[in-house]
């Protein structure tokens, strides 16, 4: 399969943050169609952000399209996924078991199976890192941590929905011929918030809002060569100091991207002049 130059994309769960960052780096190459359980545009006039900081939805004009789909419903995962070139899948619950486990597990196989049954090859899927579990058998105090490193699934119901979700979307690809990229991020913050103070520090596993969206474009452009397994996963973050976890020589060597940002001013500090 070619890359996916231009065409059509659905991006199921547009309404959460990851999810507009997704449609501000492909709007202008792909004719999006955005899908929630929730409309758009009332997630847009609601006008509350994920945390602070966090980037807010908003209704793209047409050809641009937006549709409420309820990514548990099979029926309506596949009609949004009709007539697209690739699909992206941002959906997620964390708090309520059930929930978690229907969105972040039944959604990610009726995803996948969709993109099967329209002949969709590509697929970006996200969830959370899975190597920092606050136990002992984590990568936490590990350097140089690799993206393909063996996940280390928690218990809660987040976890543990999102990583057998992540195995059912890796299956789908290695039987039916997919081209997947699946995106793991952890800490989310903007760039440069003025009112924090230099040298506060920052999360070693963390990602500015302005670098979590341009992977995706990246990824509907790489060619097959590109995925060396069906689904390749990704420790996406910016570029950080304490050099625990990513942004790894992967992403640049497959996919041609690096993060733009480094958080340089939260962990330095200026130098007091001589006397």
């Amino acid at each position: 399969m070619a890359a996916v130059l231009s065409g059509k994309v659905a991006i199921y769960g547009a309404g959460g943050p990851v999810g507009v960052m997704a449609t501000r780096a492909l709007r202008d190459n792909y004719t999006l169609r955005l899908t929630d359980a929730r409309s758009i545009a009332e997630l847009a006039a609601e006008g509350k952000p994920q945390s602070p900081g966090a980037p807010l939805p908003q209704v793209l004009p047409a050809p641009h399209e937006c549709r409420i789909t309820d990514v548990t419903d099979y029926e309506q995962v596949l009609e949004a996924a009709r007539g697209m070139d690739a699909l992206v899948n941002c959906t997620v619950v964390r708090p309520d078991v059930r929930t978690a486990f229907l969105v972040n597990l039944v959604g990610a196989y009726y995803v996948a199976k969709a993109a099967v049954e329209l002949g969709i090859r590509r697929i970006v899927h996200t969830g959370p890192q899975l190597v920092i579990t606050g136990r002992h058998c984590d990568y936490n105090d590990d350097f140089r941590v690799v993206d393909d490193v063996p996940e280390r699934g928690s218990s809660n119901q987040y976890s543990l929905s999102k990583f057998l979700g992540g195995e059912v979307t890796r299956v789908f690809a290695e039987e039916h011929g997919l081209e997947i990229a699946e995106f793991v991020y952890c800490a989310f913050r903007p760039a440069d918030r003025p009112e924090e103070a230099d040298g506060s520090g920052v999360f070693h596993y963390t990602t500015a809002w302005e670098d979590t969206g341009t992977p995706f474009l990246h990824a509907l452009r790489a060619p097959s060569t590109s995925f060396e397994k069906p689904l390749e996963r990704y420790l996406i973050t910016s570029r950080l100091p304490q050099g625990r976890f990513g942004p790894s020589a992967k992403a640049e060597r497959l996919l041609g991207w690096t993060p733009q940002h480094s958080f340089e001013r939260l962990y330095t500090r200026p130098v007091a002049p001589s006397p």
